[in-house]
């Protein structure tokens, strides 16, 4: 089967899988929009998932790539491939214990710490979420090794089904129940608030052991030290990769309430300012979707392509294609955001940050075309790279968001996560130019972008009064954007089979 066919099914289904698990994911933005009128408490959600982010990367260490990259290797036996699996596990499985246990441990004082001295119930939950979300990642990648997507797909949505109707029942069908009877008072209580939030999430993880059993049962709790120390010099450098992607992805939400002066805004505290920040960078996820969908299939995808001789010219393509659809969920997103803001944000307070999304999507998008970009590193053994590419961007982000935040805003954090991602992709490309040649060709995609910034830009400066014409012209100028894409690309094949 031609390989490009095989990765785009592939990342079609765990694209499918994805988007299915985010849009059911982002039921809960106009749910909490809703019963959380007041951002600031949606402020507290985004600032505690964002601690969580960076705590998810120092709990798994780099393990799922490096399980990837030496159970792909051509001299590993069957019965290695299973030690390198065990290792991975235990390894994972024993530290993440002892992360979560000092968690729960200190929890009033990290409460306190943070500024929540009330919800130290909340970190004791958060320390058991992150503990499932770690021991469940070799096992998700395990499957996606072996090629699984449906089982991957089944097991990622009956968890966020759950965690949505969880949601659903004790935000909006527990208080009205409540009202007309006391049955319920044992698990209800009314001051309880965004706290039903991560109790859901932490139920909705509890099922996840439990729908993938059969691949727990495989693991042996020890650890082949031998294997192990080779996939921890692997992975250690990936560990700094993930966290300078978090402070990429994350330091804006925990630095926005400190350095946004108190009248920035005139509607606005800087904690409601985060809380629509929030809100809104939850649109900007949707190119995520796609990220995060094309690495599910990408990576074991390039694994086993390494020794493929013409694997940099297929990488290649594979980046010209990703590319594309990246520029066309921007322009689809960007044009028609009032009518997405409309569906997802049910409070006005959380459309005051709606302006800032096209530049998050951008910032975006340059991340995926980073992560495209690594593949030259990860084959090569040459991680360290990673780890100084990482701590880079992370410099950018952190010291943009600095000057940025005081003088522009909300729109610091998007303008300083451009600059981020741009300065990463143009020092990895040079690098990977140097030791693992791929022939990119970014000139095409270059005037795609620019002609879809041009028709966003547009499509902001053009008023036009009535609701559903200007909608429907907005999709009309993307779908002719994708048309006129496709005859060019169509044409390009053509030509290419000729020559």
């Amino acid at each position: 089967m031609n390989p490009l066919k095989k990765l785009a099914g592939q990342t079609a289904f765990y694209g499918v899988s994805t988007i299915l698990g985010r849009l059911l994911n982002y039921a809960l933005v106009p749910l909490h929009t809703s019963v959380f009128e007041d951002t600031a408490q949606y402020g507290a959600i985004t600032e505690l998932y964002a601690y969580v982010g960076f705590l998810n990367i120092l709990y798994t260490y780099g393990m799922e790539t490096a399980f990837f990259r030496f159970v792909s290797r051509k001299e590993i036996a069957p019965q290695d491939q299973q030690k390198v699996y065990s290792s991975a596990v235990t390894a994972v499985l024993s530290t993440s214990f002892i992360f979560s246990a000092i968690i729960i441990g200190a929890s009033g004082g990290i409460a306190s710490l943070i500024g929540y001295p009330e919800s130290s119930h909340i970190i004791i939950w958060l320390g058991l979420i992150m503990f499932t979300d770690a021991v469940m990642a070799i096992p998700y990648a395990k499957l996606r090794q072996e090629n699984r997507p449906l089982k991957f797909a089944v097991t990622k949505i009956s968890s966020i089904v759950l965690t949505v109707l969880l949601n659903l029942f004790f935000l909006i069908l527990l208080p009205k129940i409540h009202t007309y009877s006391s049955l319920l008072d044992a698990i209800y209580y009314p001051d309880m608030g965004v706290g039903y939030v991560f109790m859901a999430n932490l139920i909705g993880n509890a099922i996840i052991p439990i729908l993938l059993w059969r691949s727990l049962a495989q693991v042996r709790l020890s650890i082949d030290w031998q294997v192990f120390k080779k996939m921890l010099a692997y992975g250690y450098p990936i560990l700094i990769m993930g966290l300078g992607g978090m402070v990429n992805e994350n330091i804006d939400k925990l630095l926005l309430n400190d350095l946004l002066p108190a009248d920035f805004y005139a509607d606005m505290s800087p904690n409601e300012a985060l809380g629509a920040y929030g809100a809104c960078f939850k649109i900007s996820v949707l190119m995520t979707l796609a990220v995060q969908a094309f690495r599910y299939a990408g990576e074991p995808f390039f694994f086993s392509q390494a020794d493929n001789k013409e694997a940099p010219e297929l990488f290649a393509k594979v980046m010209h294609y990703f590319t594309i659809l990246s520029i066309i969920i921007l322009l689809g997103v960007s044009v028609n955001l009032e009518l997405i803001g409309s569906m997802f944000l049910r409070s006005k307070g959380y459309l005051d940050a709606l302006y800032v999304v096209p530049f998050l999507l951008l910032a975006k998008l340059l991340f995926g075309v980073y992560n495209n970009l690594t593949i030259w590193f990860k084959l090569t053994d040459k991680t360290k790279f990673g780890t100084y590419f990482s701590i880079l961007g992370a410099m950018i982000t952190l010291f943009g968001n600095i000057l940025l935040i005081p003088y522009i805003g909300l729109l610091g954090c998007a303008v300083a996560s451009i600059a981020c991602y741009f300065v990463m992709c143009i020092i990895c490309y040079y690098y990977g130019q140097k030791y693992y040649p791929i022939p990119y060709n970014f000139t095409s995609s270059i005037l795609y972008l620019v002609a879809a910034l041009v028709m966003v830009y547009v499509s902001f400066q053009i008023k036009i009064e009535h609701e559903l014409l200007k909608h429907l012209l907005n999709i009309c100028s993307v779908l002719v954007f994708i048309g006129v894409v496709y005859l060019i690309e169509r044409r390009k094949l053509l030509y290419q089979r000729i020559s």
